[in-house]
């Protein structure tokens, strides 16, 4: 599964999407999320936003701890977000990995869906 971001993104935005991926009866049989963030120009995105993804993320897991999560990214700000989120799902089975490519993010998610 792929979300692709760009313009301006809000954290309500990501919540609200990040709801609409783990409710989707297609969830269940997901092996990786793939987060575009290469084309946004404004992230206004909070560490209490990134702390509500990982609960979600948290609850999504139980039912399928199974996905792996590549972010594709190069603005600093997006990137440590995303460590943020990543240091507040410690506790979580899903593994999550940040490139600075989207060819990269893809090459490690196709890799990561084959085994």
């Amino acid at each position: 599964m792929i979300w692709t971001f760009w313009g301006n993104v809000s954290g309500e935005e990501l919540v609200g999407t990040s709801r609409e991926v783990c409710n989707d009866p297609r969830f269940a049989t997901r092996h990786y999320q793939l987060v575009d963030l290469m084309g946004v120009e404004r992230f206004d995105v909070t560490s209490d936003h990134m702390i509500r993804l990982a609960e979600i993320d948290h609850i999504a897991a139980l039912s399928n701890p199974s996905v792996r999560v590549a972010v594709a990214a190069r603005d600093e700000l997006i990137r440590m977000l995303s460590l943020y989120y990543e240091a507040e799902s410690t506790d979580s089975p899903w593994e999550q990995q940040i490139f600075d490519s989207l060819t990269d993010a893809q090459a490690w998610a196709d890799l990561k869906a084959e085994t």
